[in-house]
């Protein structure tokens, strides 16, 4: 795409209508060599990030890759992250909210994801992932249309923007993918994934709101079990969507 097309809207969507028939694999490089340096993949490596790096160190092995550490993450998932670190050399860097775990419990008492979870959530994940994603032109996440309703219309590639109007161009290589779409690409190239997922977990995000669930339920049911939340918010940065 020449210059002033990589953030035009119309242009952008065309380019996504015509992404439909393509790999995600294909879907990365075509987004790594059009927005790179400017770029960055977000993880909380769950099976669809842990996917996604797999895919793209192959195309470009310093690819900026970041994740937030909440400071409630399972065990597993920081072993996880470590893990990816020495297997793949990743260019990973982990954002912490602003205010501290033990600022936020001064401020708000405990557990506050209990009483006012997406308080929880802008705190521990939104403010930060935010801070990253304005200094970048393009954002690249594993969503998939299959997770749920907030994300069934998702495209591959849209035009959000930036808190100061400025575009940001977000793309989701795994839109058209389902659940054992990415389960057979990570079984096949023996990406590293969470053991929670073999235990009852279907989605993994923080320990205090995260439950195993059946295995007919819902994707996301186990996330902020017996309520009605069912996204922490950092997708709705960009003012478009709130999958």
């Amino acid at each position: 795409m020449g210059e002033g097309r990589r953030f035009d809207a119309q242009a952008l969507a065309k380019k996504s209508a015509e992404l439909e028939s393509s790999s995600p694999p294909d879907i990365l490089a075509w987004a790594i060599a059009e927005y790179r340096p400017r770029l960055c993949i977000s993880t909380g490596f769950g099976l669809e990030g842990c996917a996604l790096i797999d895919m793209a160190v192959k195309i470009d092995p310093a690819v900026p890759v970041f994740t937030v550490d909440t400071g409630f993450l399972f065990p597993e998932t920081e072993a996880l992250i470590a893990r990816f670190v020495a297997r793949y050399g990743i260019t990973l860097t982990t954002y912490r909210g602003e205010v501290s775990k033990a600022e936020q419990e001064r401020q708000h008492g405990l557990s506050l994801w209990d009483r006012d979870p997406d308080q929880c959530c802008q705190l521990r994940k939104v403010e930060p992932t935010e801070r990253v994603v304005a200094g970048v032109d393009a954002w690249i996440a594993g969503l998939r249309r299959d997770q749920g309703r907030s994300r069934a219309s998702i495209p591959i590639v849209e035009r959000l923007a930036h808190a100061d109007g400025t575009p940001l161009v977000k793309v989701s290589p795994l839109a058209r993918w389902t659940r054992n779409d990415t389960w057979k690409y990570v079984l096949a190239h023996d990406v590293p994934y969470n053991p929670l997922l073999d235990q009852g977990y279907r989605s993994i995000g923080c320990w205090p709101c995260t439950r195993p669930v059946d295995g007919n339920a819902d994707e996301r049911a186990g996330r902020w079990a017996g309520t009605e939340k069912k996204e922490c918010g950092i997708h709705f940065i960009g003012g478009r969507r709130g999958a």
